[in-house]
């Protein structure tokens, strides 16, 4: 009975110890593990001199090895570098292979060469908050914080398809924070029509061009804007198979757009120049995703510039515009 009261009063204080060891930094000044580990072996040294003693008081020595160890480790975590800190060693790391990645981009000749292109990839902005709105299939888009968006801005939507999943997830999340207006080479549905003015959204036919001819209902991007009196777009989604190789940057040298959401299609030289292409106007790269069904097709997710502080992002390495 005695051997029981005497290991139950050693556990007692062990726990005891633990807890300040842990709680020091709270409580008083912290006690060191050279401390503790001469209590301890006090403590040991006034036990009764009984084999089943020694051996039981020996296991809980073991035991509290174990526990210092990772008390320690979790006392060195607790004196860790900062975020800050963090990121300024990925940073300067992206940085230093900014080289590689443009001569990977730059020596793409090949349709077939997507794995020099996939390869080169990385985000070019840090954003805290990026989230993918939209199913979890084809027709989802990554997009920065979009809590942060300004209400009763634009939200332009090349290509619908009748189904306007990634708006509605949109709308719901920022409590109809955009002004939506979409466009399909089709006409909509009216279901679809139906649920997209639910949620602040305007429909048209209209197929994506270099050129307008409203009676064959094609239209540029920027004469699609004019015609509803829009300045400025917030968010710009496209997913205009392929047309965006011709399309995209005359609209972009003209319209200031803060985010895009682009599915790009073609082969690897032409995702390389539109890349640069856009890059070379002001956007960076904050994500990107290969296209499940086909190497050719793949998500590209851009913030303008001077919008990256107003959605929270970090700058890291620009390499996209590598011929610049």
């Amino acid at each position: 009975m005695a051997n029981q009261v005497i290991i139950l009063a050693v556990v007692v204080c062990i726990t005891l110890l633990n807890f300040m060891l842990w709680s020091g930094t709270n409580y008083g000044s912290k006690i060191l593990p050279a401390q503790v580990n001469q209590l301890y072996t006090s403590m040991l040294s006034q036990a009764p001199n009984s084999s089943n003693v020694d051996k039981n008081m020996e296991e809980i020595r073991n035991k509290l090895d174990e526990e210092m160890a990772i008390l320690k480790q979790l006392s060195m975590g607790s004196q860790s570098e900062s975020f800050e800190e963090h990121f300024k060693h990925m940073k300067e790391f992206s940085t230093a292979q900014v080289p590689l990645r443009k001569r990977t981009l730059a020596q793409i000749f090949k349709p077939q060469e997507y794995y020099l292109l996939y390869g080169a990839m990385a985000p070019e902005v840090f954003c805290p908050e990026k989230v993918r709105v939209g199913t979890v299939g084809d027709g989802g888009k990554w997009v920065c914080n979009p809590w942060k968006v300004p209400r009763d801005t634009v939200l332009f939507s090349l290509g619908l398809n009748n189904y306007i999943g990634f708006e509605e997830d949109w709308q719901k999340m920022t409590e109809n924070a955009n002004i939506l207006y979409g466009f399909d080479a089709a006409e909509q549905n009216p279901m679809t029509r139906g649920t997209y003015s639910k949620i602040r959204g305007t429909s048209k036919k209209a197929m994506i061009s270099v050129a307008t001819d409203a009676a064959k209902d094609k239209y540029t991007i920027e004469d699609l804007a004019k015609s509803f009196n829009v300045t400025s777009i917030e968010i710009l989604k496209i997913d205009i198979e392929g047309a965006e190789l011709t399309c995209l940057i005359p609209f972009l040298e003209k319209y200031p757009v803060c985010q895009i959401y682009l599915e790009l299609h073609g082969g690897a030289p032409e995702h390389a120049k539109l890349l640069r292409e856009v890059a070379h106007l002001g956007y960076r790269l904050f994500s990107y995703e290969v296209n499940g069904f086909e190497l050719k097709a793949c998500e590209y997710s851009f913030i303008a510039e001077n919008c990256i502080e107003k959605y929270g992002g970090l700058r890291i390495a620009n390499y996209l515009d590598f011929k610049n």
